[in-house]
């Protein structure tokens, strides 16, 4: 008996370790291409053939040649001809950082390991460009072809998209020598060509170039998925989703070095208005009265930022006082124009002619290929001695012919009703005891009030804590664990209906490379929280978020000139 039960229970150990060694007998990673161009996105999918929620993936390694995406993890088991087979899947999204013989190092899940895997990226060329049998497709033009350092060039992408596609990513180009940044919103419409429909989007980018020659500018970069309807039998059918990566032409600029006989700072433009309302010279001042002066600066083709200083040239003795500048952008026949109007006040202190220098600057007409002045010609004022108040002089007392006093004329004063005094002495009396009670009552009455509200107030403050200021505290704390459920929670509170964190750097109005930035750390935490004997430092992901929640809370002011350019 003995026997046969240490043989069962041989029988078992022998079944249940060749389960163990069976749950997790191999792992694989997988690209969907391994020859691409630079700026294209590939899938990197890593399966292994077991499910536990214990595994966890080291991205840190991919960090140095490749921008990496938040994983998407998805398990799923089947069980045929009685065999039970259980598998893991995460997904990355990779783009390559530079040209050259990239390498996807081996990814390793306890004693498992998977191979590396190489990839070829090159410059983007012609063959780059891929409309997927004119399904969606960019179309690029420039507002200009020819510019000089310092004068911006508008490009503008056309996105056509006729199926649908998801995780729909449009990256700026890159071009060395050059800044390119996001210009304006994006605009939304639809066409037809071709007996097809298209949702267009539209999108700018401002290029500024910091050196002179001619270059040829890549197209922006779209990333994303098509979803295709593929029949299963005669009346099923799934859908699956195949990765983009697709480019408009490439379109050639010149960038013009600064003019060897410019004199003064440099300002390129096609347009540059100097103005100032003529009403100040039409009226007289006093001395120590204030002269308000305001000056409108225009220039097309440039951002606020970069508007220039204006040189008043005013005497050593002029006191005057400078107010904040007031800046604003908008359009005039599909120019781009900047203004500052600039305010101060003058104030004189000798009377006579006050003469207001002239004040030019000088700039670069990119139109005429010729050194220009923006001229505010010189004023002169007219400065009154100061105003002084008149006096009014002492009433003289009207003489009497006879100063003797005449007793006889005088009349007696009328008599005092001393009833109706004692009358409106006692309502008055009760008036004001009325009051005083009113006061009273009021006062402890709002005391209450005041008292419970607060107390409702603080309440209600110690329930609930903003899920921003608790997932700030929890970073504070550089936990990695917590800070990932209080992100998770913050961005549910802030994008409701948000189920995972995927499409949060989607959804955060950052520009580009904060977006890229919020990515590395939400990765670096997700390796944190995989692996604890990674380091991890909340400091750059907590003022990522602040600077995010920053732009939620200011609101925005654009203020649109009306600018006449006639």
């Amino acid at each position: 008996m003995r026997i046969k039960l240490s043989f069962i229970t041989a029988l078992f150990i022998s079944l249940l370790w060749q389960q163990i060694a069976f749950a997790a007998s191999n792992i694989e990673a997988t690209v969907s291409d391994n020859a691409i161009f630079l700026g294209d996105r590939v899938t990197l999918s890593v399966v292994i053939d077991d499910t536990d929620s214990d595994f966890q993936l080291d991205t840190s390694l991919l960090e140095k040649d490749f921008s990496v995406s938040r994983p998407s993890r998805s398990s799923s088991s089947t069980y045929i001809n009685g065999k039970s087979s259980f598998k893991t899947t995460w997904k990355f999204s990779l783009q390559a950082k530079h040209v050259g013989e990239l390498t996807i190092p081996a990814f390793k899940i306890g004693n498992l390991q998977s191979k590396s895997i190489h990839v070829s990226v090159k410059e983007p060329s012609d063959q780059a460009t891929n409309s997927n049998n004119d399904a969606i497709f960019i179309e690029n033009s420039v507002d200009k072809q020819s510019a000089y350092i310092g004068q911006p060039i508008i490009l503008t992408s056309k996105v056509y998209i006729s199926q649908a596609t998801s995780d729909l990513s449009l990256s700026a180009p890159i071009l060395e020598g050059t800044n390119i940044e996001t210009y304006g919103q994006d605009k939304n419409s639809e066409t037809i060509r071709n007996g097809i429909r298209y949702q267009i989007i539209t999108r700018e980018f401002q290029i500024n170039a910091t050196k002179a020659g001619t270059f040829t500018l890549p197209s922006p970069v779209l990333n994303g998925n098509i979803r295709q309807s593929i029949p299963v039998d005669s009346w099923r059918s799934r859908t699956v989703e195949h990765p983009i990566n697709i480019r408009g032409e490439s379109l050639p600029i010149t960038i013009k070095a600064k003019p060897a006989n410019f004199q003064g700072n440099w300002l390129v433009s096609e347009d540059v208005r100097l103005s100032e309302d003529p009403s100040i010279t039409e009226k007289s001042y006093h001395v120590g009265e204030p002269i308000t002066r305001a000056i409108t600066l225009q220039i097309a083709s440039i951002d606020t930022d970069k508007l220039p200083n204006l040189d008043f040239n005013y005497p050593k003795n002029l006191r005057f006082y400078p107010d904040q500048d007031e800046l604003k952008t908008g359009t005039a026949n599909n120019i781009h124009y900047a203004q500052r109007v600039i305010r101060h006040a003058i104030i004189a202190d000798q009377p006579g002619k006050l003469t207001l220098p002239e004040i030019k600057l000088a700039w670069w007409n990119s139109k005429t290929d010729k050194q220009e002045y923006a001229i505010l010609p010189a004023r002169t004022l007219t400065i009154l001695p100061a105003e002084t108040t008149a006096e009014q002089p002492p009433v003289a007392p009207i003489p009497m012919e006879n100063p003797t006093t005449d007793t006889s004329t005088l009349t007696a004063p009328p008599a005092v009703n001393h009833e109706q005094l004692i009358i409106w002495q006692i309502i008055s009396a009760l008036l004001l005891i009325m009051l005083i009670a009113l006061v009273i009552y009021h006062l402890y009455y709002r005391r209450r009030y005041n008292s419970k509200i607060t107390n409702d107030k603080d309440e209600q403050i110690n329930k609930t804590i903003a899920p921003y200021e608790r997932l700030q505290q929890t970073l504070q704390t550089n936990t990695p664990a917590a800070s990932y459920q209080a992100l998770l929670q913050y961005a549910q509170d802030s994008f409701p209906g948000l189920k995972s964190l995927s499409h949060l750097i989607e959804k955060m109005q950052l520009d580009e490379q904060d977006k890229k930035q919020l990515n590395i750390e939400i990765q670096r935490l997700e390796n944190a929280c995989a692996n604890p004997a990674v380091k991890w430092d909340a400091h750059k992901l907590a003022a990522l978020l602040q600077k995010y929640q920053q732009q939620c809370e200011t609101p925005s002011n654009i203020n649109i000139m009306d600018i006449n350019p006639s």
